[in-house]
């Protein structure tokens, strides 16, 4: 498969800080890449990088197999789009007019068909809008219109730099089924945020960062094999509960640390809460609990993931 955007040991330093240290980053044509960290992890520096707004102090990256550095790296930047850090729209212009305002910018004139195609693509009603100045507009419309200006061109690349934020959760319906909808056109997604669960729902491969470091990289499946389901069972009599937990269900994968028993062995919950009842085993609290991405994030950056 062709790498969209591979970086090698990419660095950007500010003064004494390293805000991106050392990246080794693979993004391959029709991933929807998921770029996970906390607020200040480096998130927006990459982008800036990779978008030629910034250049490393250090390392290098290649752009559809080319050299940043070579001259040719200029003609492939036009097969990438990105919304950074805000989507810059016109607010006392209507969504045409905005499109053919960043048109111009892009040396593209566009028709009124290919501006109202631009809008019905991702889901915005042309006639619907035709007379609504862009303050008018929701958060989730605004997003999907700068979705719409990053189309211009018929991009392969799309770079987009928080989506999420500030949408409710229509907006974070809307906004997943259109990268969702366009990733299946043939469109590559580099997509960066902290609402962890909503990455989830919609990328095929995820980056972790913090504090300037790509701490691991895996597809979704990956993560989801290393993601452990478990019954959490608290009580004084934790270790009792595992020993009969062992001779009456065979379970073998119990971890007990404290008041604290963990089962990951695939057993039934009724079957565990079956045989305490036989065995008059009192229990405090007891619930089926599942790894998500969060949990997961928290343990890497923790350091309790190899």
């Amino acid at each position: 498969m062709m790498l969209v955007l591979e970086t090698h040991d990419l660095c950007k330093k500010y003064k004494e800080q390293w805000a991106v240290d050392h990246v080794a980053m693979h993004i391959e044509a029709g991933d929807i890449y998921g770029f996970v960290g906390e607020n200040g992890a480096g998130k927006t520096t990459v982008i800036r990088l990779i978008t030629g707004i910034a250049w490393p102090t250090e390392g290098s990256y290649k752009l559809f197999g080319t050299d940043y550095r070579d001259k040719a790296v200029s003609a492939l930047r036009k097969k990438m789009r990105g919304i950074v850090e805000t989507v810059s729209l016109n607010l006392s212009l209507t969504a045409r007019e905005n499109l053919a305002y960043q048109g111009m910018l892009l040396g593209i004139k566009l028709g009124n068909d290919e501006i109202d195609a631009l809008l019905s693509r991702v889901g915005l009603h042309p006639n619907e809008i035709a007379l609504k100045k862009v303050r008018s507009f929701s958060l989730g419309m605004k997003q999907r219109l700068g979705m719409a200006a990053t189309l211009i061109g018929d991009p392969e690349f799309i770079i987009l730099d928080e989506p999420m934020n500030g949408l409710d959760p229509t907006g974070f319906i809307e906004v997943r089924d259109l990268i969702l909808k366009l990733n299946s056109e043939g469109i590559t997604f580099l997509i960066s945020s902290h609402i962890l669960s909503e990455l989830e729902k919609v990328c095929t491969k995820i980056g972790f960062l913090s504090h300037g470091k790509l701490l691991k990289e895996l597809t979704v499946e990956e993560l989801r094999d290393q993601s452990k389901t478990k019954i959490v069972i608290e009580s004084d009599e934790a270790e009792e509960i595992e020993r009969t937990l062992v001779r009456a269900l065979s379970a073998s994968n119990i971890v007990t640390e404290g008041r604290i028993c963990n089962i990951y062995d695939p057993v039934d919950l009724n079957d565990v809460i079956r045989v305490l009842a036989q065995n008059e085993l009192k229990v405090t609290n007891i619930s089926r609990q599942e790894d998500t991405i969060e949990s997961y994030y928290m343990k890497l950056i923790g350091g309790g993931v190899a």
